[in-house]
């Protein structure tokens, strides 16, 4: 035997956990509704799922999985097997068998994806049909195949998800496997009575292991014709019933008459008399999987109407009364139960009538959405700009119209005269209103003294540019005597900085009291940069 061991077997163990419809078997964990972990990225890692109950292989049966054989290729293994049998839902052996080798009687459609020479594997990843626990490529119990599983790649390791349909069609007495929308192999054959011995019932189910090369093996159902989705319903005369089907990416209803969207996954059927309803759901290969329905109607009335889908504000209440006589009532919404109910949050609501004295129902479902109300802010309630600016005031509101307090309408006014603004939003569900008060100033604010006297006493001994923060760089402050002569010049100098000041010094001695002129070349918050002068007088 290979070193890689193709251990992809049902184990005998059977998990103590049975979540959803099947059982689990080893390391097989179910990872949400409709998918399953077979396997993990460990050596002699090994899983199954089985359904629990036999199915009748006298019928028809249609499934579409997708199929995750791993990442890694060259040194990834083994592989998934499709599998019925009649013996157990936890059977099977190790080796080479893909989890089918041994078990008797027994049909598999395998995806191996490592070569054993001993077994006539080919090179490339493959699909073949087995029977009776074969688990080489030739002689009688090799019904099909092997082919190559992927007609784009040889590869199928590849980190991605693959479609896989597996059919069997009962009158035909065929089996079609069809692998990433191709099909790959196709037997006919009378598979009761040749391989199960006249007995209809088995087990289906999927397997995987990993020996001494891994890889992760996942399984997804997307349709299962053993789990109808679609329950016959018996319909209360003037009423109607909810149809529900996944799976697709496109469907069509037959016959059209009684429903309101003969192309949609959810549709709504109303009709006058006893109907049988077929929907062709096409798969992302645009190959169609069917559903039947039979709507019978009898019994007496039972209308049920929530009324078309509608918006509300979000602290409004709509009110759905269904009451009818001897009736019951199921809401697929939790927490609402009873013919009277009112609802105010943004959702589908569903509701279900069944009268019990002739046992028909009907049903309806709603979709309400809110009312989008606009967060409507005019900007802080105080603001003040500089002289020349102009304050833009504007509302943002999907639903509505917006208007100053005199009545104009806006979206965006623009505000250049101080005062209280006040505007408003009609809306739907109310009125709504914001102020502002704007003022405006210089923006330039700059204060020096008109006189200073440098006698050491403490106050007011240097003189220096002051603002309260209109001035936001000073690049020259300079005083001049009454001749013209330059006496204090500084650069690059902060506003109410004391110390950087005149003291009234020219070359180390004190200047003369009198008249003296100073020039500012600075920088303001309304933008601009001046050079001003003044003059201050020099007290001794």
């Amino acid at each position: 035997m290979p070193q890689n061991l193709k251990l992809l077997l049902f184990l005998v163990l059977l998990s103590a956990n049975l979540p959803a419809q099947y059982f689990l078997n080893g390391s097989a964990v179910q990872t949400n509704d409709s998918c399953f972990q077979l396997t993990s990225e460990v050596e002699f890692d090994v899983g199954s799922i089985w359904f629990p109950e036999k199915v009748d292989l006298r019928n028809s049966f249609d499934l579409v999985m997708d199929m995750f054989f791993g990442c890694a290729d060259v040194n990834g293994a083994d592989g998934i097997v499709f599998g019925l049998q009649p013996i157990s839902a936890s059977v099977g052996q190790a080796g080479e068998g893909l989890g089918i080798g041994g078990v008797r009687p027994a049909l598999g459609v395998e995806f191996d994806t490592y070569q054993n020479t001993n077994r006539n594997d080919p090179v490339f990843d493959h699909v073949a049909i087995m029977a009776n626990g074969a688990v080489t490529h030739s002689g009688p119990d090799n019904l099909a195949g092997p082919v190559v599983a992927s007609t784009s790649s040889n590869n199928i390791e590849n980190c991605q998800f693959l479609p896989l349909r597996v059919t069997w069609d009962a009158n035909a007495l065929t089996l079609r496997v069809y692998f990433n929308c191709d099909l790959r192999l196709e037997y006919t054959g009378d598979i009761v009575n040749e391989i199960f011995g006249g007995d209809p019932f088995v087990f289906y189910g999927f397997a995987a292991a990993t020996g001494g090369l891994f890889n992760r093996h996942e399984v997804c159902f997307r349709f299962n014709s053993f789990l109808k989705q679609l329950d016959d319903v018996t319909m209360c005369p003037g009423g109607q019933v909810l149809l529900d089907v996944t799976g697709g990416e496109r469907y069509e209803w037959t016959p059209t008459e009684g429903l309101d969207d003969p192309t949609a996954a959810s549709v709504t059927a109303a009709p006058d008399t006893t109907t049988l309803y077929t929907v062709r759901i096409f798969d992302e290969c645009d190959i169609p999987l069917l559903d039947t329905v039979r709507i019978a109607v009898e019994g007496d009335s039972a209308f049920v109407k929530l009324g078309p889908d509608t918006t509300i504000c979000p602290t409004d209440f709509l009110t759905f009364d269904v009451t009818t006589p001897t009736a019951i009532y199921e809401w697929a919404n939790p927490g609402l139960s009873g013919p009277v109910v009112s609802v105010s949050e943004r959702g589908t609501y569903e509701v279900t009538v069944t009268r019990q004295d002739i046992i028909c129902e009907a049903s309806d479902r709603i979709f309400i959405d809110n009312i989008p109300v606009p967060e409507f802010d005019l900007g802080p309630p105080d603001t003040s700009l500089c002289l020349g600016e102009l304050l833009p005031l504007t509302a943002v509101f999907e639903v509505g119209e917006g208007f100053l307090d005199d009545g104009t309408p806006f979206d965006t006014v623009y505000i250049s005269q101080p005062g209280r603004y006040r505007a408003y939003v009609e809306h739907p569900c109310g009125t709504l209103f914001d102020q502002v008060d704007v003022a405006f100033e210089s923006c330039r604010a700059v204060f020096l003294p008109t006189a200073f006297s440098p006698n050491g006493d403490g106050i007011n001994d240097r003189f220096f540019p002051q603002d309260g923060g209109d001035v936001l760089a000073i690049y020259r402050f300079a005083v001049y005597n009454r001749w013209g002569n330059l006496v204090y010049e500084a650069f690059d100098l902060s506003p109410n900085d004391a110390a950087s000041g005149w003291d009234g010094q020219v070359n180390g001695r004190a200047a003369p009291p009198g008249a003296y002129v100073w020039t500012l070349d600075a920088d303001y918050r309304d933008g601009s940069r001046t050079v001003d002068q003044g003059t201050v007088t020099l007290l001794r």
